[in-house]
């Protein structure tokens, strides 16, 4: 084990593995996987994504399908987890107690390019709750490494870090498509709102309507005091050679086009 300050290790613990395990979520799955708004290195592109899965967002091919199809259906009838089922169940009751299923005939033609992928494909577990499991498993090994090579202190780090980081995408499901939070900046068809407190917490996932508006953007926070971390660091990312093909907002028609155009090239 190695021998670090408890009040040091605890902070730069949390700082990493918040920043990690959020991003992993935000650029990872949302940006990087469900809307092709960017590409990176495949080294990269898995070392980003294991954030989100060390912190238990689960399979990417179950995490992808699920939100395109929230954006297929938002806030309709086979949304999977809209406020208008409930606000319990949009925050995370929907994980269990599902209003809609997802087959796994339907799972694949909502993500042939993620089932072309084999690290992804075997993340999936042929779409049985296995998959749970399996990243419930590694989680658990990877806090367990944390522990042996850090001490207690990092551990819990870690996991104070992996817990907010984990509440981000639960209050973008159902706090970012409810009325009475923040504000609406575009008619993007839906109940999707602009939220600052959920944007600060999930490194810019809050200016959610502004996503639902243009869906494809690497870029979700588009006014001056939108904070969007995550494109922060893309925009670092681009610097250093490490970003390329970043779709950035057009016009709300031709950004509806262009999600069809992305429909199509991925079933291809």
């Amino acid at each position: 084990m190695i021998n670090i300050d408890p009040t040091p290790a605890f902070f730069i613990s949390f700082a990493l593995c918040y920043y990690w395990h959020a991003l992993g979520g935000t650029l990872g799955y949302h940006r990087i996987l469900s809307h092709k708004s960017l590409v990176v290195p495949k080294w990269l592109e898995y070392l980003i994504v294991s954030g989100g899965y060390l912190g238990l967002e689960g399979s990417p091919i179950f995490w992808v399908s699920t939100h395109r199809k929230h954006h297929r259906y938002s806030d309709q009838p086979g949304d999977p987890h809209t406020p208008r089922d409930g606000i319990w169940h949009s925050v995370i009751a929907w994980m269990w107690a599902k209003k809609t299923q997802m087959t796994s005939e339907e799972s694949q033609k909502m993500v042939p390019d993620l089932y072309r992928d084999p690290l992804y494909k075997l993340l999936h577990c042929k779409h049985t709750h296995w998959d749970g499991f399996l990243c419930l498993f590694l989680s658990v090994l990877f806090r367990a490494a944390i522990f042996y090579i850090f001490g207690i202190w990092a551990l819990l780090g870690n996991v104070l870090g992996s817990i907010i980081a984990f509440c981000g995408p639960l209050l973008v499901n159902s706090v970012c498509h409810m009325r009475q939070f923040g504000y609406e900046t575009y008619k993007a068809g839906d109940g999707s709102r602009n939220v600052w407190f959920v944007a600060l917490l999930s490194l810019g996932e809050g200016w959610h309507n502004n996503h639902h508006a243009f869906p494809q953007s690497a870029r979700h926070g588009l006014k001056g005091h939108e904070v969007d971390a995550t494109w922060i660091t893309i925009k670092v990312l681009e610097k250093l050679g490490l970003a390329r093909s970043i779709r950035l907002p057009k016009d709300e028609t031709n950004e509806l086009a262009a999600q069809k155009d992305l429909e199509l090239s991925m079933k291809s």
